[in-house]
């Protein structure tokens, strides 16, 4: 990194941070900082402060908050369907296992239908 100016008046970078990665996560973040023509550690600190670099995708966000609430939904319809589904399976009856099954299939049609939003 070349030295300020003598005559620089702004903030220093005095602060470290040690983040500890993944051989593969390391490499991946060299080949995004070569193809941003930036050298590692400015590319993370822009990464990190959300700058310039563009912020990648978490795994776990969801960006639609009303998806996400129609699979939770989603979620409990099929959580008692599971408790009617056991209680035929202990009873060894189970009347309408036709239906159980094409509502099971509604379901989890409906739930990727929700998970691709």
């Amino acid at each position: 990194m070349a030295r300020h100016r003598k005559t620089y008046t702004g903030e220093r970078r005095t602060s470290h941070l040690g983040v500890q990665l993944t051989p593969s996560e390391r490499a991946e973040l060299e080949r995004a900082a070569a193809e941003a023509g930036a050298r590692l550690s400015q590319y993370v600190r822009e990464l990190c402060l959300r700058r310039t670099a563009e912020a990648a995708t978490v795994g776990g966000a969801r960006r639609n908050p009303e998806a996400k609430r129609l699979l939770h939904e989603l979620s409990a319809i099929g959580n008692n369907l599971n408790q009617l589904t056991r209680v035929a399976n202990t009873t060894r009856q189970a009347p309408h296992l036709a239906e159980l099954k094409a509502t099971v299939a509604v379901l989890k049609a409906a739930m990727a239908r929700v998970l691709a939003l």
